[in-house]
């Protein structure tokens, strides 16, 4: 069967597995925050890489130094300044869980919560998670129910579509926080070496010191460090990371587009970043309907606090063993009135997007 379902080794937590056709790309995702656990791709050789950082065991999930392996995220993700923004003339408090910002989505944003899950099709492999977030939960306003939808497909992709709904007006921003090291971790614990190309990117936000948007765009030619396209293509993810000294690599947020509705699934899906590993010659292609994602190299991933899983020869996990490219609306852009549209919900609208994670490999 494409689809099949098993225990995670807990109470109502269970593992779902969705493989293609081919067998070339297998996925497996938790009920429990919709975490990918496992993404399994062939190498140059052929021989199977498990390229997503992630655990076996259920209690790994839940520890508090869990820097969000594989989950989705919402409602919020990244940072809203001072953890405030207002709706309709009121102003709402969330809790600061980073610093002077709000992150992720709260102490128990979607990360944490257990999702409901049901086989949408065998072919392609896909399963649909649903989520009721109630009013008032972890200080937003509205009931906000919301669909993520994963399917595998033969051309080796993973594609995401995420949809909400709200009672009331209120700020959304989804997406998935999945850490990948194409390498494997057995191969090589650091993803230092891995090569990025950025296509439909435009420029990064600049950021503040708290590491907020000040609402400023910069071009590569103000951000020449940041900069991976052109000339800069290919450049390997730890090359310049003597010029970010103050985050000790990159978790900064790309621009790809400044279309600004609630609604990027009507637009084109553009695509934004390739990654190529070249130890195993596995390669990452990165598409979006998204106007961002935050490129960021596990910065603060803590050293020999986890170990990987079996697929990984239970390899340790630590410091920039990972890199994410989580789809996104802007950071803070409910405290920002030009960026606002593009995270503010209104009943009656629908916020939705689309992200797709191609796999290959080659010398």
């Amino acid at each position: 069967m494409p689809v099949t379902k098993q225990s995670f080794g807990a109470n109502g937590i269970d593992q779902y597995t969705l493989i293609n056709d081919k067998k070339t790309l297998a996925v497996m995702l938790l009920n429990y925050g919709g975490t990918l656990t496992h993404i399994l791709v062939p190498d140059k050789t052929g021989h199977i890489r498990d390229v997503a950082l992630g655990f076996d065991d259920f209690d790994n999930y839940k520890r508090a130094e869990n820097p969000y392996y594989g989950a989705l995220i919402g409602r919020f993700a990244n940072r809203i300044g001072e953890g405030k923004f207002s709706v309709d003339g009121k102003e709402y408090q969330l809790a600061t869980n980073n610093g002077p910002n709000a992150l992720h989505g709260g102490l128990e944003g979607f990360d944490k919560k257990l999702w409901d899950v049901k086989i949408v099709s065998q072919d392609p492999p896909t399963v649909e998670l649903d989520l009721v977030s109630s009013a008032g939960d972890q200080g937003y306003p509205g009931t906000l129910h919301t669909t993520v939808v994963y399917t595998v497909r033969n051309d080796d992709s993973l594609e995401i579509q995420y949809r909400a709904t709200t009672t009331a007006d209120t700020v959304v921003n989804l997406t998935n926080h999945n850490y990948f090291n194409l390498a494997g971790v057995s191969e090589n614990p650091k993803v230092l070496e891995t090569r990025v190309q950025m296509h439909d990117v435009k420029g990064i936000l600049e950021l503040d010191a708290n590491a907020l948007p000040t609402g400023k765009q910069l071009s590569w030619s103000e951000a020449p460090q940041f900069d991976f396209t052109g000339s800069k293509a290919g450049t390997s993810i730890g090359a310049r990371f003597d010029e970010l000294k103050d985050t000790n690599g990159y978790d900064h947020p790309y621009v790809i587009h400044n279309e600004y509705t609630v609604d990027t699934s009507k637009l084109p899906l553009r695509h934004a970043v390739t990654a190529f590993s070249p130890e195993t010659g596995i390669q990452l292609d990165f598409h979006t309907t998204e106007p961002a994602f935050q490129f960021y190299t596990g910065n603060f991933i803590p050293d020999d606090t986890f170990e990987g899983k079996k697929s990984q020869n239970n390899a340790k996990y630590g410091v920039h063993g990972g890199f994410c490219l989580e789809s996104s609306r802007f950071p803070d852009a409910p405290n920002k009135p030009d960026w606002l549209p593009m995270s503010l919900l209104k009943p009656g609208e629908t916020y939705a997007s689309k992200t797709v994670f191609r796999f290959g490999a080659h010398e």
